[in-house]
């Protein structure tokens, strides 16, 4: 994904990037490769919801509610299926099978911090800690990603903490 003409702050900053490149060892590029892929599949999301929000706009109102899903900025969605015994969580372009435990305790997480932005954080301290998996492939390098956010929007649109 290439600027058609690099603005002189674009030039600059790509400059100092290579420059800086060459001090950093293959484990640091390996994370900032990810992050550069999770800045391009998020930006082509964002393109894309747009797309399809001018295509609705086009269309005359009514005609039933959609998931919940498609109403966040990135691409997260949940599905349970055995009644509930396997969760198939899609984050990103990732598709990740969870126990119900896993789920409870994501959904424990998103309602019990006290502001959003811890809830990110401890999602992806849990997550960094207990399934990696999910964080490299969905390209989630840190709590700030948009995927995150989403998860944590899904997870609280659909599913409730109950009292013990």
């Amino acid at each position: 994904m290439k600027a058609k003409k690099a603005a002189p702050g674009r030039a600059k900053l790509e400059k100092e990037l290579k420059e800086a490149i060459q001090e950093v060892d293959e484990e640091g590029l390996l994370f900032l490769l990810r992050q550069a892929q999770t800045l391009i599949s998020n930006a082509r999301v964002e393109r894309i919801n747009q797309e399809e929000q001018k295509l609705k706009g086009a269309r005359k109102p009514g005609g039933g509610r959609e998931p919940v899903q498609r109403d966040t900025r990135a691409a997260v969605s949940i599905e349970e299926s055995d009644g509930g015994k396997t969760i198939f969580l899609n984050i990103g372009k990732a598709r990740k099978v969870l126990t119900p435990e896993e789920m409870r305790r994501i959904v424990r997480i998103c309602y019990a911090a006290e502001t959003k932005s811890e809830a990110l954080r401890q999602l992806f301290t849990v997550l960094a800690r207990e399934r990696k998996d999910i964080l490299a492939d969905a390209l989630i390098g840190n709590p700030d990603n948009p995927l995150l956010e989403a998860l944590f929007t899904v997870v609280r649109q659909t599913y409730t903490l109950k009292e013990r």
